[in-house]
């Protein structure tokens, strides 16, 4: 799958965003060493050729994952991928037949999770656990708030999984909803022996972006609100900024210089608006639906990543939270 080359999240801010600096580029030595004529006989070879089956396998390697990840919002549902902890303990009630994964960390699934939850945490294990999971069966997943899963939840559906993001997570949906004890347990739940085909295209795709996910210093690509507030402040142009929220809501304040692309079915159709010789960071209201975003720009080739916390709202997390202003033209 063709990659879109990194470039530098404004030069003039690397030094007050060490610890979000995307990858650590080299730079190239002062002077060539000296070789001899000899020497280059002896060691240049003559570039290997790609044989044209290699070619096509790529092409179609890159067509794949293209479409898989185009399709996910030319196919949206109207849940868009996400349920409430209320509808879900329903469905839990009514019986319903589903699967749940808890990708969040080995230590906190054992000290209490939704009751048969599955726990691949996120990054390599998911990838590495694609064959394992129904594309038969309904599939809802949680992490700590939300945004990991959502994440989570694209890449799935891109696999041709029915997955559904559990909202707001454990931290601030799942403990926070009355009565959630009488769904929780400590008993690790086996996940069973059968398995499933995935494409090889798209696995290996899901498995490049966790490995990425988990080297990359912008940690599961959640970018922080006081780095971009930084890029803001510097009026650079070296990244984009995407509103994904309502146009209504866009037009009654967005971060400076964010252009809107509203989320939901149909929103693959502007993506070619959005540059792809430049980092994009993506936003929405709380984070979740950025996420879900991101991972399938991400499959696209973009160098994207998630506002952490979204909008978010004065008192609270993300943008507003921290106090930053807004605009209107």
């Amino acid at each position: 799958m063709k990659k879109i080359v990194p470039v530098l999240l404004g030069l003039t801010l690397a030094a007050s965003l060490t610890a979000c600096a995307t990858k650590t580029v080299k730079e190239a030595p002062t002077a060539a060493p000296q070789t001899t004529a000899a020497a280059m006989e002896e060691t240049t070879e003559a570039p290997a050729e790609t044989s044209g089956a290699e070619t096509e396998a790529a092409a179609k390697t890159e067509d794949t994952v293209t479409a898989a990840a185009t399709d996910y919002f030319k196919n949206f549902p109207e849940d868009k991928h996400m349920a409430s902890v209320a509808d879900l303990f329903a469905k839990i009630d009514a019986g319903e037949d589903m699967v749940i994964i808890d990708i969040r960390k080995p230590d906190d699934y054992a000290a209490g999770h939704l009751k048969g939850a599955w726990n691949i945490p996120y990054g390599a294990a998911v990838a590495e656990s694609l064959d394992k999971i129904p594309d038969d069966t309904p599939v809802y997943v949680n992490c700590y708030t939300g945004q990991t899963s959502s994440q989570t939840v694209a890449l799935l559906n891109a696999a041709g999984k029915f997955a559904t993001n559990i909202q707001s997570g454990w931290n601030n949906g799942i403990s926070q909803e009355e009565g959630y004890e009488a769904y929780i347990d400590t008993e690790e739940a086996v996940i069973p022996d059968d398995t499933y085909e995935v494409d090889p295209a798209i696995a290996a795709a899901i498995a490049d972006y966790y490995k990425e996910a988990t080297s990359n210093t912008i940690a599961s690509f959640n970018f922080k609100a006081e780095a971009l507030k930084e890029l803001v402040d510097a009026e650079s142009e070296d990244y984009t900024i995407l509103s994904i929220r309502r146009e209504d809501d866009y037009k009654q304040g967005h971060i400076a210089g964010a252009m809107n692309i509203p989320f939901g079915k149909g929103m693959q159709e502007h993506f070619s608006e959005i540059p792809t010789d430049k980092p994009v960071v993506v936003y929405c209201y709380s984070g979740q639906t950025s996420s879900q975003t991101m991972a399938i720009l991400r499959l696209l080739g973009y160098e994207a990543y998630s506002l952490s916390g979204g909008m978010g709202k004065e008192g609270g997390a993300g943008w507003l939270g921290a106090g930053y202003p807004v605009v209107t033209e």
